[in-house]
């Protein structure tokens, strides 16, 4: 596991429920002081992050109870303010896998209605934008407050979750589309461009428009994909030995001695478009490579849980090897169905 990783993901252990481990995301506690600040109440603010957390576990049992009604998993769960870090495993049936992904935000959207019918249009029409804040005025019958604060919060865990990155519904919703359609790799990368031009673009949005909640939830979007870019890059970044023999053969050697002679530059445009065609097949033979040794790298890491899974059973094996397992049998099943 990366030192990231354990950052990222670092939480208080809370209990078991219908069969998942549930766990408190550090930046709960961090979501609650902001909340009391904003709002200068302590009671407000405890009240807020009460109904957050509510909403959110709420949230995340509609996706556990869909994701075992169609075969799939969820062994452990991580609660963040605004939803959870951990994705069901799903048995490799696209439409099943889009049901227990958009069973969250449906649920929140249900919650948000249900406070709507509370409140009057005046009461509601205020909070129909997403960042635009709780203002509470005074003499409000803390009832109503409450009922405000519910409808607000559950509204927006609906709409952010629909966001095409992830860790969001809506993101992991688009790479399991993308898982496909592409390669493994082209699919992540273009995940991880999207986060980080989405990420990229909140962070300016939210200072431009003063809504300090963008800004926080569009820096952690970015430290996810920056996090998930090294991993990559860490991964894809090996010597490639037929690009520096390709470049040796055809320009005089790999200790950086180019071109020793000027005869050896061409003006023969046939001979340059040969260049340009031979250095294009280069880079598709360098893609095809990495592709390759992807997917024997995965084979390795099957085998291996695999392995351990005959000798001591599934109870033996961790969140992130289930993870692992499970995501290359979705893959691998999203193929064949789609084929």
């Amino acid at each position: 596991m990366y030192a990231t990783d354990t950052i990222l993901k670092f939480g208080f252990p809370l209990r078991v429920l219908g069969g998942a481990r549930f766990r408190l995301s550090f930046l709960f506690p961090v979501a609650m002081i902001a909340i009391i600040w904003r709002l200068d109440d302590l009671l407000l603010g405890l009240l807020a992050t009460a109904i957050l957390l509510f909403s959110v576990l709420i949230h995340e049992l509609a996706h556990l109870l869909v994701a075992r009604s169609t075969g799939g998993e969820m062994d452990e769960i991580l609660l963040w303010p605004l939803g959870g870090l951990e994705e069901p495993y799903g048995r490799g049936y696209l439409h099943d896998h889009f049901q227990t992904m958009l069973a969250g935000p449906a649920t929140n959207l249900l919650l948000a209605l249900s406070c709507m019918m509370t409140l009057s249009a005046v009461e509601v029409s205020p909070l129909l934008s997403p960042f635009s804040g709780l203002d509470v005025a005074g003499g409000e019958p803390l009832t109503t407050t409450a009922w405000r604060m519910a409808f607000l919060i559950n509204w927006v865990l609906f709409v952010v979750n629909l966001l095409p990155v992830t860790p969001f519904d809506g993101g992991v919703l688009v790479r399991t589309y993308l898982s496909t359609r592409f390669s493994e790799g082209e699919s992540r990368d273009l995940m991880i461009r999207l986060g980080l031009v989405l990420g990229m673009f909140g962070i300016l949005a939210g200072f431009v428009f003063d809504i300090s909640g963008l800004v926080a939830m569009s820096a952690f979007v970015m430290v996810i994909h920056l996090h998930e870019n090294m991993r990559w890059y860490e991964f894809v970044s090996e010597p490639d030995e037929f690009s520096e023999f390709h470049i040796s053969e055809k320009h005089g050697g790999a200790n950086g001695e180019f071109f020793e002679d000027e005869s050896d530059l061409s003006d023969d445009p046939a001979e340059s478009a040969d260049v340009s065609e031979d250095w294009r097949l280069g880079s598709e033979e360098q893609r095809l490579r990495q592709e390759r040794e992807e997917r024997r790298r995965e084979e390795e890491q099957v085998d291996d849980i695999l392995q351990k899974l005959h000798l001591s059973g599934r109870g033996s094996l961790s969140s992130l090897e289930l993870q692992i397992l499970n995501r290359v049998s979705d893959k691998y099943r999203n193929r064949r169905q789609h084929n």
